[in-house]
């Protein structure tokens, strides 16, 4: 008889732990949720030499779309940042192309609390250079500022561009209003 009552208190001790356990990541997996920061990416402007924006063929075209998409997972799938989008008229939402009155209301009514933007420079046939922004919409600051140099025209060049910059943007905490440049 004391073997079965030792055998019934011993069944939902473990079950106890185990619905704790449950309750436990649940609750952080919730807290890690709501603690993720709400980021628009804007789409990033392509310009000339001259600082004008360029028309540029499709191939540029889509190694620049793929360079702001790649940023947009990787922030994503970092799990600190929740991407949210922003629809303009006309398409697409950049800071070169939209008003920037305009794009900080639609990026806060989207609730971002940061605004990612910035732009590839074609510099000669061989370099590109580029820079990134972001501004805390809640404090109204810039609070990341990075230059990017690359060369050649290839996606291999482009998709290493859009792997640092992810790589600097995790670097910091952007949910804190503190300028940082390199």
């Amino acid at each position: 008889m004391g073997l079965m009552i030792m055998q019934s208190r011993s069944i939902p001790r473990p079950l106890r732990c185990l619905a704790m356990a449950s309750a436990f990541a649940a609750f952080s997996g919730a807290s890690a949720a709501a603690e993720q920061v709400a980021v628009a990416v804007l789409e990033f402007d392509y310009v000339g030499r001259s600082g004008g924006l360029l028309d540029q063929g499709p191939a540029s075209t889509e190694r620049l779309r793929n360079l702001v998409q790649q940023v947009r997972d990787g922030l994503a799938q970092s799990g600190r940042y929740r991407v949210v989008s922003l629809d303009c008229e006309p398409v697409p939402c950049s800071a070169g192309r939209t008003d920037a009155g305009e794009l900080i209301a639609k990026a806060r009514a989207a609730g971002a609390r940061l605004l990612i933007f910035g732009g590839i420079q074609k510099m000669n046939t061989v370099v590109q250079y580029g820079n990134a922004e972001a501004v805390d919409l809640e404090a109204d600051r810039l609070v990341f500022d990075r230059n990017i140099v690359f060369r050649d025209d290839s996606k291999e060049a482009w998709d290493y561009a859009a792997d640092y910059l992810v790589a600097e943007l995790m670097k910091e905490n952007l949910g804190r209003a503190e300028v940082t440049t390199r």
